[in-house]
């Protein structure tokens, strides 16, 4: 008898020990899911200072993101606010929803003059920033987080009506559902309810198989138990409503209430009327049948079936029932996706790895604070789409109908002091090709390198010749050259040439013929040496087609090299999307920038700059003139040969943006940068620098030096010069006088200065 007590009780032990042991992996497993699911990353704040126009970044909408709500008369409470001819109003709140201090914005033709906080001038403010999407989402998911605290009453009580009304009064598990639900499916000899509660279907979603066996649904019971000890009943509900399988797009799946707003309704979870807040919950059920845009039918009588629980229950008044019932069912097209910047969100899930690890995302409640601009990238994706469908238009030829074989662009734009990536596209549909064509597409860069040959000619070396300068002259002539055993003779676009140019005319005209003299009087090996230096990668080899582009490059990698350029010499270690790194307490990893490197001098970055600004103002990008101030613009287009690849890389003070068009299989489309890239820079630039104005250049360093010159030889002009004109030199690189025109005046001139040389001696 001893010994059977004995062997009983080691079996119980036994059998506790498993229980806790099978209790701790499958909380384990949970906890993974959670602390994937809870990791939100988020756009950088909206940025409120003078100059800004509120209706170009649309402050309206923004703030409605945010779950504040406009009110007519003075607004009182936290989360509200208010706008009118001359100012706006915000009363702000923090993320628990308590007062958080007040905004107000003085403003004048809808450009905003002063911003204070709590009455007092603070020069700039920055809003709370926008949640973009989960940092380890799936792929094939368009998964969009929203806060509970984000999400309308009115949705969650009809979530809670009738899925799991008693869910704040069980503990995972609901007896009394398990009973109804039993007693149903008998009468009806088939599963017609069921009795899972909220926590039973999130444990599902994340952990089990949709099998229904009677192993599975006791797995799930038990579970559900364990998540409700260890969880809140709000982190609980938060994770369902983000969770959620809610249809399909396509081939995507769209996922939680936030995604499944903007797919069907085309707004935030925040603005549902009563109407789509009870046919989202309906679908909750079985998405595809009750979806509003396969079965509209089946849609609105699952929604009146939620407004009628949520009446029985008392959440509803009769009123607000009836008016939600007449309200029809209209859904948009599912052809656009729910989530925001999914190219950009791929690009910092990748950046997140590679900085900090594959670890990174399973800390727990991981906020990833990013560089994206909502604006600007709203900018960005309108100017691609509008870009390529007016190519199509214009140049029929180029239309596809295989979605995989369409032209395709690319769109990056960046902040030149910090290297923070503040818009991107990477392709026409993120839903037809996820492939983002910014990081992973190597393509020539054409003329677009031109700059880098050009810089590598002006700089002044140690022991080298005398550089070339803006002025010097050059032969735009037919080449002929020999690469090994082979004859090389690169022609001029549309085989035009100007004979004698200056440096300034060659770059601004983009002449090949010319542009391969100025590399071979700079020298290959100079050329790649400055290339590297500015952050090049990949093969550069020294043969003369270097000059016109011939190597490939990524958009994202062309966009840093040209950084220098416009950020007064200073090279960043690398473009970045992660701003900011934070656990549930603390940061997880520091993302503070290294230190840049100055590349070129400051003087070497404004000449070039200067250079780069006559190709907008009389070189081949002259269709950009007139944007943002006078001469405030600077760039270059690119053209390949063969017609595959058009560029533009572009740059304002305060912001780059880089844009190539192309097809994936790199088939040749027959046009320029000018032709391509350079109306869709233009678009994104236009409604960019509309909405935050820039500045001027900087005024020129110390090293730059103004002279008239003779522009028929490019050296220092004399009085007798037929045609004279102002150029910018690097200090010590000023040319000669003129010595081919001469007269009266000049001898008199000459003699004057010799007078007064002698007298001061």
């Amino acid at each position: 008898m001893t010994r059977l007590r004995g062997v009983l009780a080691v079996t119980v032990a036994c059998a506790a020990v498993a229980v806790v042991a099978f209790s701790a992996v499958e909380l384990s497993r949970f906890q993974n899911a959670d602390a994937r699911r809870s990791a939100f990353v988020y756009a950088a704040g909206q940025t409120l200072a003078p100059g800004v126009h509120v209706q170009r970044i649309g402050l309206a909408a923004t703030l409605g993101r945010l779950g504040y709500t406009e009110t007519r008369a003075a607004p009182t409470a936290p989360g509200q606010f208010r706008r009118s001819s001359g100012a706006w109003d915000i009363v702000l709140r923090d993320r628990d929803g308590a007062p958080d201090g007040r905004v107000r914005l003085e403003v004048s033709d809808d450009r905003i003059t002063q911003v204070a906080h709590d009455d007092r001038d603070v020069g700039a403010f920055t809003l709370p920033p926008e949640i973009l999407a989960g940092a380890t989402d799936r792929p094939g998911e368009d998964y969009r987080t929203v806060r509970l605290t984000e999400t309308p009453r009115v949705l969650v009580d009809a979530v809670l009506a009738i899925e799991d009304h008693r869910f704040y009064e069980h503990a995972g598990l609901d007896l009394r559902a398990l009973v109804r639900a039993a007693w149903s499916n008998l009468r009806a000899g088939r599963v017609t309810q069921g009795g899972s509660t909220i926590t039973q279907q999130l444990v599902k979603m994340r952990l089990l198989t949709p099998r229904r066996t009677f192993a599975r649904k006791l797995h799930e019971a038990w579970v559900g138990s364990l998540v409700e000890w260890w969880y809140s009943k709000e982190q609980i509900l938060e994770a369902y409503l983000n969770e959620v399988y809610l249809g399909q797009r396509g081939p995507v799946m769209i996922r939680g209430v936030g995604a499944a707003s903007r797919t069907y309704f085309g707004k935030e979870v925040q603005q549902l009327s009563v109407g789509e807040a009870a046919l989202l919950a309906g679908m909750f059920r079985a998405p595809n049948s009750y979806s509003p845009a396969a079965n509209p039918g089946r849609a609105r009588a699952r929604r009146d079936a939620v407004l009628g629980r949520m009446q029985t229950l008392g959440m509803l008044p009769a009123r607000d029932v009836a008016r939600a019932r007449r309200e029809p069912v209209r859904v948009r097209s599912l052809v656009a996706s729910g989530q925001s910047a999914p190219y950009f969100i791929d690009q910092v899930r990748q950046e997140l790895e590679q900085r900090f690890g594959s670890d990174v995302p399973r800390h727990r409640g991981l906020q990833i604070f990013t560089t994206l601009d909502p604006a600007l990238q709203r900018f960005a994706e309108r100017a691609v789409a509008l870009g390529l469908d007016r190519l199509e238009t214009d140049v029929p030829k180029l239309r596809r109908q295989d979605p995989a074989r369409r032209l395709q662009a690319a769109l990056i734009a960046v902040d030149p002091a910090t290297a923070e990536i503040r818009a991107l596209v990477g392709g026409r549909d993120y839903q037809a090709s996820q492939y983002n064509r910014t990081t992973l597409a190597r393509r020539q860069p054409g003329s677009a390198f031109k700059p880098f040959v050009y810089l590598a000619a002006l700089r002044v070396r140690e022991g080298a010749g005398a550089p070339l300068t803006p002025a010097s002259v050059v032969e735009d002539t037919p080449i002929t050259l020999m690469v090994g055993t082979k004859i090389w003779s690169p022609r001029n676009y549309e085989d035009k040439y100007e004979g004698r140019v200056s440096v300034r005319r060659a770059l601004e005209q983009s002449l090949n013929a010319a542009t391969v003299r100025v590399a071979e009087a700079a020298g290959l090996p100079n050329v790649i040496e400055t290339a590297r230096g500015l952050g090049f990668r990949g093969q550069l080899q020294p043969v003369p087609a270097l000059a016109l582009g011939v190597f490939e490059v990524t958009p994202l990698d062309l966009a840093n090299a040209y950084l220098p350029l416009a950020n007064g010499g200073l090279r960043p270690s690398r473009l970045r999307g992660i701003h900011a790194l934070y656990g549930a307490d603390a940061e997880v990893a520091p993302v503070n920038p290294e230190t840049p490197d100055q590349v070129v001098s400051p003087a070497e970055a404004y000449l070039m700059t200067s250079l780069l600004q006559g190709v907008i103002t009389s070189g081949t990008a002259s269709a950009a003139r007139g944007l943002g101030p006078a001469g405030g613009i600077a760039g270059k287009t690119g053209t390949t040969n063969d017609g595959r690849d058009a560029w533009f890389v572009g740059y304002a003070p305060r912001l780059l943006t880089l844009v190539w068009v192309g097809f994936d299989g790199g088939e040749p489309h027959g046009l320029s940068g000018a032709q391509a890239a350079l109306p869709i820079w233009t678009d994104f630039m236009k409604q960019a620098l509309d909405a935050y104005p820039q500045p001027e250049f900087p005024a020129p360093p110390p090293g730059i030096v103004f002279a008239k010159v003779d522009a028929t030889n490019g050296k220092l002009a004399r009085y007798a010069c037929p045609i004279v004109v102002r150029e910018a030199f690097l200090a010590g690189a000023e040319p000669a006088p003129c010595d081919e025109h001469s007269g009266v005046v000049d001898g008199v001139v000459d003699w004057w200065g010799r007078l007064l040389d002698w007298v001061r001696r």
